[in-house]
């Protein structure tokens, strides 16, 4: 099997494949994002949604189980309103990391801090705007992250098709896609549109060591369609399963109350209750078929990938 010599997502993250784990709160910690280290991924971890002392215990678990880079994700509203941005960034660069990515806030906020500390910094953009203003910042790289996605996004987010080419033509940093890729069909269309690694939220939630409930992975795996679901007044939707409670949701007659999830989050997380509140996912959900665990996932992305860029290969060969 080939290598991925030169790909500058691998040079950057310290992994052997140049695959990530979206860092969704409270599905990023240590079972998961460890998994997908010690598989040769990058393992992605997120911090924002406990405290700092159990965020560390996480990623304690996690060099317990494997030596393997891991990187640490800021998702920059969340750690500001908290007020506790700071803390987080002096534990995040004391070391124990090469890679930080940061989602949803002004990248010129911590780019000089974590840029000083040592660390290689990419931001997750959702526009082209976006975009050039994290690399006016002085980011290493991007994660571009199209309307496919399950996480908020407006109506008028571009999906990844487009975007993804727009973002790279304006800039020469390297580009991580996220949005609707699943496994290495997608990885190749990235690549084929200028990415040098991509990112998975769906397939890794639906992972066997994701840490939510076995029905939601179900969900996933059985998913015939997503909905985009309205959770706010300013316009944010969050992609879903369809079934009957969604629906319900859709038609009025249950009020999200702002909730992506309309409905008590851990009913579903730890009580599998998808008749109490909806099941988050990207649009990938329709290209998953089961549960398998995370060194299975990535080692079916690669080869398929490597398969497919083979194949396109061969249309450049002269048929004598």
């Amino acid at each position: 099997m080939s290598s991925f010599a030169g790909n500058r997502v691998v040079r950057d993250t310290g992994a052997t494949y140049p695959i990530l784990n979206a860092p969704i709160g409270y599905f990023a910690r240590a079972e998961l994002a460890g998994a997908v280290s010690a598989a040769g991924g990058a393992g992605l971890m997120e911090t924002s949604s406990a405290p700092l002392a159990d965020v560390s215990a996480e990623f304690d678990a996690i060099r317990e189980r494997t030596d393997a880079p891991v990187g640490i994700q800021l998702f920059l509203r969340v750690l500001l309103g908290q007020d506790r941005l700071d803390e987080v960034l002096d534990w995040a660069l004391d070391g124990r990391t090469s890679f930080v990515v940061s989602c949803v806030g002004k990248p010129a906020l911590v780019a000089e801090r974590i840029k000083d500390s040592g660390a290689t910094y990419y931001h997750q953009v959702g526009g082209v705007d976006e975009a050039l203003r994290a690399v006016d910042a002085g980011v290493d790289g991007l994660i571009v992250e199209g309307a496919e996605s399950g996480g908020l996004r407006g109506p008028r987010a571009l999906h990844l098709f487009s975007l993804l080419q727009q973002v790279r033509a304006r800039v020469d940093v390297p580009i991580i896609a996220a949005g609707g890729i699943a496994d290495g069909f997608g990885m190749a269309g990235a690549f084929a549109l200028g990415a040098e690694g991509v990112m998975m939220g769906t397939r890794f939630i639906s992972a066997a060591e994701s840490p939510v409930h076995q029905n939601w992975k179900d969900a996933i795996a059985d998913c015939a369609e997503t909905l985009s679901i309205e959770t706010g007044s300013k316009g944010v939707r969050m992609r879903v399963v369809r079934n009957d409670f969604s629906d319900a949701v859709a038609r009025g007659e249950v009020d999200p109350n702002g909730s992506p999830y309309a409905g008590p989050f851990r009913e579903l997380f730890e009580n599998g209750r998808l008749d109490k509140a909806m099941a988050g996912c990207g649009e990938s959900a329709t290209l998953i078929d089961g549960v398998k665990p995370v060194a299975e996932i990535i080692d079916e992305t690669v080869e398929v990938f490597w398969s497919e860029m083979g194949r396109l290969a061969g249309l450049l060969r002269v048929q004598v």
